[in-house]
């Protein structure tokens, strides 16, 4: 203990003493020449051995690029040379599934998007901005296939579904 209490009294007197108001001396520059010197140049012998450096060349068949970003997740598949529909520049969260009639004949959806129109939806509509395509109506849901290029670039398939909003009381 008086060790610890000794040593920090000699820091404070230490970093006190640093402390003065008197300004610092000014060292004044005198100028010097320099003789120049003549210099012996030796010659160097480099080894052979060094100058062989190994060479690396990065294959890039079958790998994906290092400097492209594992952020960019999706990728759609633009496989169509057709427009896109105004369902298409939508996302499928944003779409509001508001009524499905199922009966005599295919069945049928009506969504509501951001843009307040009402589409009517049916199998084979493409719908939402990966390119999904409608694969079936049932009565209470809307089943949409989407496909697109993964970080990787290989193919990925993702079933989504467009639920009707469960009425009060239900």
């Amino acid at each position: 203990m008086k060790f610890l209490v000794l040593t920090l009294i000699a820091v404070m007197f230490m970093g006190l003493s640093g402390c003065s108001d008197s300004k610092p001396v000014q060292k004044t520059k005198t100028k010097t020449t320099r003789v120049a010197a003549k210099r012996v140049v030796k010659p160097v012998v480099v080894k052979e051995e060094a100058t062989k450096k190994e060479v690396f060349h990065y294959q890039v068949e079958d790998r994906r690029d290092p400097f492209v970003t594992l952020l960019k997740v999706r990728e759609p598949i633009n496989e169509d040379i057709e427009p896109e529909t105004p369902l298409q520049t939508f996302g499928l969260k944003e779409l509001r599934l508001i009524a499905i009639i199922v009966g005599q004949g295919e069945p049928r959806a009506m969504v509501v998007a951001p843009d307040k129109k009402a589409y009517t939806l049916v199998a084979g509509v493409k719908v939402g901005r990966n390119r999904g395509v409608v694969q079936k109506i049932t009565e209470s849901e809307v089943v949409v296939e989407e496909r697109f290029k993964d970080f990787s670039g290989g193919l990925k398939t993702e079933i989504k579904h467009i639920t009707l909003p469960q009425q009060e009381g239900e």
